[in-house]
C-alpha cells in the first residue's frame, strides 16, 4: 500500500478560499510559476460585507496587475473616513489626501459581489485552477506534502495533494478550527446586523463616497455608499446585550437606527433591499498562523473588529506575504521554514496596530480626544496614514501615534480633552 508521503503532489499549492486573501494568494504564486489549485465553496459572484476599502489596497492592486480591472469597474470613490457622535451633534472627518505621511489620497467602495469576482478571475488568467462550489471536509500534512480532502460541486468526493497548504478559508477558519487554535478577544464578544438599502442620505460634493462610522454609547453603525444608490448599513454590538435585548435582529436594528439621530436623518427615505443578515463572535485571532505544510492568510489568520475598515487590506497583505514564504519555502523542499515563524510574528504586529485603535474606540478617554482632534506636532497626521492602511510606519510616525495613545491615557485622569457626550 502507497503511504500519502509516496503520493506524487498534484500541486505545488492548494489554497482554500477564493475570497480577496485567497485570490491573492492564488495570483502571487501563479504569476511566480507554481502550480495553483483554488478550492472555493461558494458559486461566485456571491454576497459578502467588507466593502469599504483603505487607500493602501491600491500597492497591492497593482502588484497583482489587477487594477486597471478594478479601475473600470465603477466602483465608489472613497477619499474620507467621518466619524459622528450618535446624536448628529459632532463628527471628524480623515481626508486621505491632507496626510502628510499618506501616499496614496483615495480609495474606493465597492459591492463585494463584484469585487471578489474580479480578483477570482483574475487568478485563473494568472495560471490558477479555480474550482468553485467545492466544500473542503479534510486535510492532513505529512513528511512530504498535504492532502486534502472535498466535495465537488456535482456531490463526489475527491482528493487533492499539494507541497504546500494555504489556508484563506475566511471565518470558517478551516485547518485552526480543526486544531482548536481559535481564541476570541476579551470584551470582545460582538455581532452584527446588517444589510443593503437605497435613498439613505449620504454625503455630497466633495464628500461623496466617505465611509459614515456612527458611535453609540456602547456599540456603533457602518454606512458605506456605494456606486448605483446602495449604502451599506451594519450595526456592531456586544452579543450580550444583545441577547439581553430578546428581540429579533431585525427589530434590534430597526430600534437602533430610531434612537441614533446621525442615523434616523439619514434614513427618512431608506428603503431595504435584503433582509438583514447576522454575524457573530467575528472578532478572534489564532493561537498559530503556520504549521508544517500549511499558512493561514486573510481572516484564517484572525479577524478584528471592522470599525476601521481594515479587513481587506489586512486580508490581502497577509496573503501575499504569505504565497511569497510559501513560493520560497517550495525551494527548500521543508515543511516549516524561519521565514514561516517571521510571517507569524509579522502579521501579528501589523493587526495588533489595528487592534490598538480598536479596543480604544470604545473607550470613553479614548474617544474624548478622537472626536476633537488637533493636529499638533501632526499627530493627526501619523492616525490618518494607519487608518489609510500604511502598516510601514516611520519613527517620524510611531512617535506622534505614542504621543497620542499617552494622551488618551492622561485624558482619563486630566481632562486633556474637553469634556463632550458621547454616544
Amino acid at each position: 500500500m502507497t503511504s500519502p508521503a509516496q503520493i506524487p503532489a498534484d500541486w505545488d499549492v492548494i489554497v482554500i478560499g477564493g475570497g480577496p486573501a485567497g485570490s491573492t494568494a492564488a495570483t502571487t504564486l501563479a504569476r511566480a510559476g507554481r502550480r495553483v489549485l483554488v478550492l472555493e465553496k461558494s458559486k461566485f459572484p456571491r454576497f459578502h460585507i467588507g466593502e469599504s476599502l483603505l487607500p493602501y489596497n491600491r500597492a497591492i492592486f497593482e502588484e497583482l496587475g489587477v487594477w486597471p480591472k478594478i479601475s473600470a469597474a465603477g466602483f465608489m470613490v472613497k477619499r474620507g473616513a467621518q466619524f459622528w457622535m450618535g446624536d448628529g451633534t459632532r463628527h471628524t472627518r480623515l481626508d486621505f489626501s491632507n496626510g502628510s505621511f499618506t501616499e496614496f489620497p483615495e480609495s474606493i467602495q465597492v459591492e463585494r459581489a463584484q469585487f471578489d469576482q474580479i480578483l477570482l478571475d483574475h487568478s485563473r488568467e494568472a495560471g490558477a485552477e479555480v474550482r468553485e462550489q467545492c466544500l473542503v471536509h479534510g486535510h492532513h500534512a505529512d513528511a512530504a506534502g498535504v492532502s486534502v480532502s472535498f466535495r465537488n460541486a456535482q456531490g463526489a468526493e475527491q482528493t487533492v495533494r499539494a507541497a504546500f497548504l494555504i489556508d484563506a478559508s475566511g471565518l470558517c477558519n478551516l485547518t485552526a478550527n480543526a486544531a482548536s487554535l481559535r481564541e476570541y478577544y476579551s470584551g470582545h464578544r460582538k455581532i452584527a446586523i446588517f444589510s443593503h438599502f437605497t435613498k439613505v442620505a449620504m454625503p455630497e460634493g466633495g464628500e461623496k463616497g466617505d465611509i459614515l462610522i456612527v458611535r453609540r454609547k456602547n456599540s456603533w453603525f457602518w454606512l458605506i455608499p456605494m456606486a448605483g444608490g446602495k449604502t451599506s448599513v451594519g450595526l456592531v454590538m456586544d452579543r450580550a446585550e444583545f441577547q439581553e435585548l430578546g428581540k429579533k435582529p431585525e427589530q434590534v436594528f430597526e430600534e437602533a437606527v430610531r434612537d441614533t439621530r446621525a442615523v434616523a436623518d439619514r434614513f427618512k427615505a431608506a428603503e431595504a433591499l435584503s433582509a438583514p443578515q447576522v454575524a457573530v463572535d467575528f472578532s478572534y485571532r489564532n493561537k498559530a498562523l503556520v504549521s508544517p505544510r500549511a499558512v493561514r492568510v486573510g481572516d484564517a489568520a484572525g479577524f478584528i473588529d471592522p470599525v476601521f475598515s481594515s479587513g481587506v487590506m489586512l486580508a490581502m497583505s497577509s496573503a501575499r506575504e504569505g504565497a511569497r514564504i510559501v513560493h520560497a519555502a517550495l525551494d527548500t523542499g521543508k515543511a516549516i521554514t524561519p521565514a514561516m515563524r517571521s510571517y507569524e510574528k509579522r502579521t501579528w504586529k501589523t493587526v495588533g496596530l489595528y487592534w490598538r485603535f480598536i479596543e480604544n474606540f470604545y473607550r470613553l478617554h479614548f474617544a474624548q480626544l478622537f472626536f476633537q482632534p488637533v493636529n499638533k506636532h501632526r499627530m493627526v497626521c501619523a492616525i490618518n496614514s494607519v487608518l489609510a492602511g500604511r502598516t510601514d510606519l516611520t519613527f517620524a510616525i510611531r512617535w506622534r501615534l505614542h504621543l497620542f495613545f499617552m494622551l488618551a491615557w492622561l485624558n482619563r485622569h486630566v481632562p486633556v480633552a474637553k469634556r463632550i457626550p458621547i454616544g
